[in-house]
């Protein structure tokens, strides 16, 4: 991984795991990215939670024809 999507990539790992970030994560992504970039990628991953989350809750379906890319199970 290129040293910008390593640390997207850690960012975005450790906010989704542990709903936190660690200083040296945030620090390596704020050398990188910016304080607006780095409000950015955590503005995307809480969008796609938001999103997943919904469409988890609601049973949003695959489009006809898709097959399921993971095996489902029972609930």
């Amino acid at each position: 991984m290129a040293d910008d999507e390593e640390a997207a990539y850690d960012l975005s790992i450790e906010i989704q795991r542990n709903k936190r970030v660690s200083d040296a994560t945030y620090a390596k992504a704020i050398a990188k990215f910016g304080e607006q970039g780095v409000i950015d990628i955590l503005g995307i991953n809480g969008y796609y939670t938001l999103l997943a989350m919904t469409m988890n809750a609601t049973r949003t379906p695959l489009p006809v024809g898709t097959p399921e890319p993971l095996k489902r199970f029972p609930e």
